[in-house]
């Protein structure tokens, strides 16, 4: 399998049906990861963080549309969502579906992963699950103070 199919694969297995142990195949022992949203301590805590996120959302799914590769590194851009049944890291079960989109860059040593980058849309996703006003909601308040938000 190539870089890309990896990519692909990892995703399935790990965020559509919960194969953490597919983490030990794919990255390496000491890869760094970098969520500006959540921590992600090391192997461990990635496989914490999926089963913790898949608890809280138990039809979570995550699509590849595409992944382009250049020398050593990977960037797949992808689709997911998922309904808030139970709450995860702070964020209360809304009962409310959400869909986002991000990207993830891979850094490669041979077969493996080294580093990993994700960006997405989680204030997207927020406002979705009803944890946070809509531009709209705020707008119709009229005030900052009224719905909580600093501008």
């Amino acid at each position: 399998m190539d870089h890309k199919d990896i990519v692909r694969n990892l995703t399935d297995e790990l965020w559509n049906k919960g194969n953490l142990e597919i983490c030990d195949d794919v990255y390496t022992s000491n890869c760094s990861f970098h969520d500006p949203s959540f921590p992600i301590d090391g192997i461990a805590g990635m496989k914490q963080q999926v089963a913790e996120l898949r608890t809280a959302q138990p039809d979570l799914h995550m699509d590849v549309q595409e992944v382009l590769m250049d020398g050593d590194l990977t960037c797949a851009r992808w689709t997911c969502g998922g309904t808030a049944r139970n709450e995860f890291r702070g964020i209360p079960p809304t009962g409310k579906s959400y869909v986002m989109t991000g990207l993830i860059m891979d850094k490669w040593e041979g077969d493996r992963i080294v580093e990993e980058w994700v960006n997405y849309d989680l204030l997207g996703a927020l406002t979705q699950l009803g944890v946070i006003p809509s531009m709209e909601e705020v707008a119709k308040s009229g005030s900052r103070h009224e719905s909580g938000l600093a501008m």
